[in-house]
């Protein structure tokens, strides 16, 4: 943020955030082994039942990469040559091939801080962190009851929750403005302008023609226009350009204004030699807007904050049975139901970088995280069979025990509810920062998970994750379900889906054969995925792809056999 400073600087800090050493956390707990009464409840408890609880305050590091990913960046540490249209001797146009190679520019010229940011205006990004940053922490809890239900076998069922404070949390500070500086309705005057001429003959066109409905665009016109001694751009980079009447065609407002605040060429005719870069680059008369029409702060294309504002929650059912080794069997079996929300929608990115939705309202980022598991059940169990040696059958010993004794069988099997993604519209209607969501017609929230979990195959060796009557023309979604938003200034609804539930049914057959009292000799055979279940990914997310739904991958592959011989002594 600029807070008024006309010329900003970097400095060099000896240290990148101050030190947090007070971090009390203390933990405990309690287990609690009723007397059993009698009644009802006697008979309930009995003697073997044991309540637990604990609460804990634990702390830990997110990690260097986190800082290193930032400040490693930052311009100062390096020099830049280049050249770039709209640098003094190089007008868009003004060259041909026979023309002399204009002078680069080299950033910075000498490594000497503090180094204005001026130097790295339109070529280069900012990463910062919060001075005050804090270490991230985590409070857990849990309260549950253990009985045991039989010789050897418990069962067990408790509440754990947790809220993680302070999480590290990386995100643009520089979010494109289409409001207060009253952008927005001059894009829908632009689009109203393009109409109008369209029906007067004159299409790809949305300049001010004075007919009869159409309005003055004052910004797009200074941004258009001449400056000084800098010539008015020509109608292919202007009131005519292609990308530009994309934007109003699909209402990417915040994709148009983010054009014009980093591209020289249209940000310096808006502000002229007011902006110390822009007299850099030339311009020699001020603009009629300020500095900061469109960002807080216009010396960088991006601003990047290592912020420990961000959260998490947890809350899961937990229940688990359990059998001791017994008549050649021990089994564990367990079931979880759980929620978890945050305000970070990171699966794997070490710099835990994700842009809100818009600095406006950080509400909107509230919602499950990429780890939220509804519903997940796994087990396990080994069985020896009752075949061979101080077995119940074939027990004699001998070349019988060789052949039938020694056998395990052995299996995991995992069941779980997909993991969850989000599904984007690709356009860009509010700012530069975020998709702008979706628009849901005819269909509620649950039809529309059932129909994304509709398999079929595909083009090209690839196959479907969504329903066919979701794919429209060209293969992007069908506007009659699903269709990306298109009102300027106005986000399109944030949806989280689920992907195909997990099925893993994971087998063992292994076999020991005794050679001495110290050598023996095992042979196991494992199927994963033992009943060949393929489980497929998710596909496209982005509704206006050409390939939504669309996926060539798999979570879970088909079975694999594997095979292995061991010695041991």
């Amino acid at each position: 943020m600029l807070d008024g400073i006309r010329d900003p600087q970097l400095t060099l800090r000896p240290y990148t955030y101050s030190g947090d050493k007070i971090n009390p956390a203390p933990n405990f707990g309690f287990a609690w082994n009723p007397k059993s009464g009698g009644g009802w409840m006697g008979k309930l408890l009995g003697p073997k039942t044991v309540f637990r609880g604990s609460y804990g305050i634990n702390y830990y590091d997110e990690g260097l990469n986190t800082i290193s990913n930032r400040v490693s960046n930052n311009p100062g540490t390096t020099q830049a040559i280049s050249l770039i249209p709209g640098m003094p001797g190089f007008q868009p146009g003004g060259l041909s091939l026979t023309s002399a190679i204009p002078a680069p520019a080299a950033n910075p010229s000498s490594f000497t801080f503090p180094l204005p940011q001026r130097l790295f205006t339109f070529l280069r990004a900012l990463n910062t962190t919060q001075p005050a940053l804090r270490t991230p922490y985590v409070q857990n809890w849990s309260f549950g009851m253990q009985r045991e239900v039989g010789h050897g076998m418990v069962v067990e069922a408790r509440y754990v929750g947790n809220k993680s404070t302070h999480l590290w949390h990386a995100y643009s500070l520089n979010e494109t403005n289409i409001f207060e500086n009253g952008f927005l309705q001059e894009f829908r005057s632009a689009q109203r302008n393009l109409a109008i001429n369209a029906a007067n003959g004159v299409p790809n066109n949305f300049a001010n023609r004075s007919l009869p409905g159409q309005s003055p665009l004052p910004v797009l016109e200074a941004a258009f226009g001449a400056r000084g001694s800098q010539a008015a751009l020509p109608s292919g980079s202007g009131f005519t350009s292609g990308g530009f009447l994309d934007n109003l065609a699909l209402g990417n407002a915040g994709a148009m204004a983010n054009t014009m605040a980093v591209s020289n060429i249209y940000y310096c005719r808006l502000v002229g030699n007011t902006f110390s870069p822009c007299t850099d680059l030339g311009y020699n008369a001020p603009g009629p807007y300020p500095i900061n029409l469109f960002r807080p702060n216009p010396f960088v294309t991006g601003l990047t904050l290592l912020d420990d504002n961000s959260y998490s929650t947890y809350h899961g059912l937990q229940i688990e049975f359990r059998k001791a080794f017994g008549h050649g069997l021990t089994l564990n079996a367990n079931y979880t139901w759980s929620k978890t929300l945050a305000d970070l929608f990171n699966l794997d990115d070490q710099s835990a970088a994700d842009n809100y939705f818009t600095l406006r309202n950080r509400d909107l980022d509230k919602g499950p995280t990429p780890f939220d598991l509804r519903h997940v059940f796994q087990g396990y169990w080994t069985y020896e069979l009752p075949f061979g040696k101080n077995k119940a059958f074939l027990k004699s010993g001998g070349v019988l025990d060789r052949i039938a004794g020694g056998w395990k069988l052995s299996a995991i099997h995992r069941l779980h509810s997909g993991a969850v993604y989000r599904l984007t519209g690709g356009r860009s209607t509010f700012n530069n920062l975020a998709d702008s969501g979706v628009i849901l017609n005819g269909l509620s929230v649950s039809q529309l998970q059932d129909m994304m979990r509709s398999h079929r195959p595909g083009p090209n060796r690839n196959a479907y994750s969504a329903d066919a009557s979701l794919i429209g023309v060209g293969g992007r979604s069908n506007p009659q379900y699903l269709r990306s938003p298109s009102t300027p200034g106005e986000f399109g609804q944030i949806f989280y889906m689920y992907g195909t539930p997990l099925v893993i049914n994971d087998l063992a057959l292994e076999k020991v054969v005794p050679i001495t009292e110290r050598v023996s000799f095992s042979f196991q055979i494992e199927a994963l995925n033992a009943f060949n279940h393929p489980v497929l990914s998710v596909g496209t997310t982005n509704i206006d792809s050409t390939a939504f739904g669309q996926t060539t991958g798999t979570i879970v592959g088909p079975r694999n056999l594997q095979i292995r011989a061991r010695l041991d002594w």
